[in-house]
């Protein structure tokens, strides 16, 4: 008896160890903006839902490979048939900003937690930090089974 509940005590313990931010964004179609969640977990993986004035919904999963002082990678489906993939960057530890490039070569961008004073790049700044930020992550993209129509898993 102690035994079981030393393991639910256990598992309890763990899914309670998550945090959702709040995600805010603008995609290269004028007028677009994204809103939505992203829900991490305590070893650095979490999964996200946006939706767009638009009309669509993606949702998608992250993780920190090499810890969260380097960028997250992940990739996403929408009900479009749209998928992507993304990358971002913490700056406090909850928050932070991500670029993300759906598979017709368009980009995202977005905050996710509380980021005071972000401003939107320019289209041009967000193709080379993603590009940038993509290079370190080459080698541990995970996702291409659930995603195999982003433009990273199609290479």
């Amino acid at each position: 008896m102690l035994k079981f509940l030393s393991i639910a005590t256990s598992l309890i313990l763990l899914s309670a160890c998550s945090m959702t931010a709040s995600i805010q964004g603008v995609t290269q179609n004028e007028n677009e903006v994204i809103t939505g969640t992203a829900t991490g977990y305590l070893f650095g993986n979490g999964k996200f839902k946006l939706i767009s004035n638009a009309g669509f919904i993606c949702e998608g999963i992250y993780d920190y490979p090499d810890g969260i002082s380097k960028p997250a990678i992940g990739g996403y489906s929408c009900d479009n048939g749209s998928q992507g993939d993304m990358v971002a960057t913490t700056v406090t530890g909850t928050s932070g900003y991500g670029l993300a490039q759906h598979n017709n070569k368009q980009y995202v961008q977005f905050t996710f937690g509380n980021v005071p004073g972000y401003k939107n790049m320019s289209w041009s700044i967000v193709e080379e930090l993603y590009s940038r930020m993509s290079q370190q992550m080459r080698g541990h993209i995970y996702y291409c089974e659930e995603y195999p129509d982003t433009l990273k898993c199609k290479r």
